[in-house]
């Protein structure tokens, strides 16, 4: 019987045993199972905020990217018209022009200041449209260099002189020293500086419509090409205030 009673319990313990751990697999089965799918319910959550973060952050990119954009055809568009204003201070040879007053005063100060303001920004435009790259631009830079190359002795009577990229130079003591005549033929009439003027009036033209263009894009995501210029290619790298 002893047998018999130990055998019993034996079995019955076994099957309690069994069962157990039967159930504590089965819980920990469930476990995993629960806790597998909260994490995949967490991670879908998270991927579905994460795809939400990363379209945020391509609006919010391109955005800026436009944003940028305008201020560069913004500059471009001012310092073109800054051009075409200080060209048309020194080519008007009519009474009272700049010249007359510098006759009357003994002192060409004004006129000497107006010369450097135009260099000046006549640089700043040149430097937009070698930045800007596209093609109309660089149809633009040629015009601009032809001109300049070809008022090269002129100017250099006031001081001013072409670089090699274009730009121009001014030595301040050679312009200071030039004689009313000199300048008013330099720079008066339809010299170099009406001449780029004239050039500029279109560059000025081109670039409100960029920015303008660039403004709609950001209301129209879909619509991110430049309309107005003859290629894409935009470096980019250009957005500091250079008045």
């Amino acid at each position: 019987m002893r047998i018999t009673r130990n055998y019993r319990d034996g079995m019955v313990n076994f099957r309690k045993n069994n069962k157990d751990s039967q159930t504590s697999l089965l819980q920990s089965a469930l476990s995993r199972s629960s806790t597998s799918s909260r994490a995949n319910r967490l991670a879908s959550l998270l991927g579905n905020k994460k795809n939400t973060s990363t379209s945020g952050l391509t609006n919010r990119n391109f955005v800026t990217s436009t944003s940028k954009s305008q201020k560069f055809y913004y500059d471009m568009q001012y310092h073109a018209k800054q051009v075409g204003e200080y060209a048309d201070a020194l080519k008007s040879t009519e009474k009272d022009s700049i010249y007359d007053k510098a006759r009357e005063s003994g002192s060409t100060d004004q006129i000497v200041s107006n010369v450097k303001s135009f260099v000046n920004q006549y640089n700043n435009m040149l430097n937009d449209l070698e930045e800007s790259g596209t093609r109309s631009d660089e149809t633009f830079i040629n015009q601009l260099n032809s001109m300049s190359r070809m008022a090269g002795r002129d100017l250099a009577l006031t001081g001013v002189t072409r670089r090699a990229d274009g730009t121009l130079y001014v030595d301040e003591k050679k312009l200071e020293a030039a004689d009313v005549d000199t300048l008013e033929k330099v720079w008066g009439g339809n010299g170099f500086s009406s001449k780029a003027a004239a050039k500029a009036g279109s560059v000025e033209a081109t670039a409100e419509r960029n920015f303008e263009a660039q403004k709609s894009s950001i209301y129209s995501p879909l619509n991110r090409t430049n309309l107005y210029n003859s290629s894409g290619r935009n470096s980019g790298s250009y957005f500091n205030y250079r008045r």
